[in-house]
């Protein structure tokens, strides 16, 4: 009867993708690497991201590959190799995505995917969608890396007639309860949809008043203390533009907005400092401005004295934790393409070796 029961638990685990991602690491990374190894998977990421250097991205990437831990370099130099070695790319794509890693599903494709015997009664059962979206929130919610929050993931998948009531005017029980208990555990989306909610209710009552004025404050205390991960800074540009001003009421003062851009250094989040660092500097600078993505690339570049400090107080305040960004998935479709083509491949491949020499 046990032997039964076992047998039973070992096929669940291995048909079902949620248990599947359990035998990967968390995080993504090795235990064993210092701050200045995953520095170097995170800078892989800027150039593959942002200039599409897919041979730096390699040599950044190549030395940690071998440990199986190491899963979003190993992506990262999966996805740049597809442009010089399309059957080692998938190789490694393969083996990505047998063990659950849903970047490497995304990129690997559906109909790949759902052959892998993993996942392809699933696919049949479910759907290649749902598959996709089960594991993306199976890794997500178990990566320490990633902002999470169960409740919004909830309320992020539910439709409109969902999410609003049928007069337009609030939300329906369901989608209020989801953010409510989201915001309750600080998370910056859901106290700000509920705020920019209630700014837009004409008519307040006291309760609504004052509950405007609750997650109001709590979602600027969260986006100025940086708490959430991967914040998005882009809205407060709005804060400076008077007309607009009106659309967002939790626009920090420019001494708030020093102390987020602090914030954001101590934590590596490096979309945020950056879109937070463009929209201070950039008036300043002009046509003299550096991104930060860039600076961070090349920190030799010749940049005027006063954004150089300021960008140096930034990695100083950081103190080597690291400056990441959240992953996405990429596509390889057109390096497919150019292999594919017999008129083109040819030619694609002398161009590859030209550059590899």
């Amino acid at each position: 009867m046990k032997k039964i029961f076992y047998g039973l638990i070992l096929c669940i685990i291995q048909l079902n993708p949620v248990f599947a991602m359990d035998k990967t690491m968390k995080e993504g990374y090795s235990s064993d690497l210092s701050n200045a190894d995953r520095n170097k998977i995170y800078l892989a990421k800027n150039y593959l991201t942002y200039v599409h250097d897919f041979k730096k991205a390699i040599e950044l990437t190549a030395s940690y590959i071998g440990d199986k831990n190491n899963i979003e370099a190993r992506y990262i130099y999966a996805v740049s190799m597809a442009r010089y070695d399309l059957n080692k790319s998938l190789e490694m794509l393969k083996a990505l995505s047998d063990e659950g890693y849903p970047y490497a599903m995304d990129t690997y494709g559906e109909k790949r995917t759902c052959q892998l015997n993993r996942y392809e009664e699933i696919c049949e059962n479910s759907g290649y969608k749902k598959l996709l979206r089960s594991t993306y929130r199976k890794w997500k919610k178990g990566n320490p890396s990633v902002s999470y929050n169960e409740d919004y993931e909830q309320y992020r998948y539910m439709s409109f007639e969902e999410r609003v009531n049928k007069e337009r005017t609030w939300f329906t029980p369901k989608a209020e309860k989801l953010l409510k208990q989201c915001a309750e555990k600080r998370f910056f989306k859901c106290a700000n949809e509920l705020q920019k909610g209630l700014f837009f209710v004409e008519n307040k009552t006291d309760k609504q008043r004052k509950e405007y004025e609750y997650y109001r404050k709590l979602a600027k205390d969260i986006l100025i203390n940086a708490e959430n991960k991967y914040l998005s800074t882009g809205f407060i540009g709005i804060c400076f533009k008077s007309k607009e001003k009106s659309l967002s009421d939790i626009c920090p003062s420019n001494k708030e907005l020093n102390t987020m851009l602090d914030n954001l250094a101590k934590n590596g989040d490096l979309l945020g400092y950056n879109s937070l660092s463009f929209i201070l500097f950039y008036n300043e600078y002009n046509e003299d401005y550096i991104d930060f993505l860039k600076y961070l690339r090349n920190p030799r570049l010749k940049i005027p004295t006063e954004l150089n400090k300021k960008y140096d107080r930034a990695i100083k305040l950081n103190n080597n934790q690291g400056w990441d960004m959240e992953m996405r998935s990429y596509s390889i479709k057109p390096y497919e393409k150019l292999y594919n083509d017999k008129n083109l491949g040819g030619f694609f491949n002398k161009v590859n070796k030209m550059i590899s020499d």
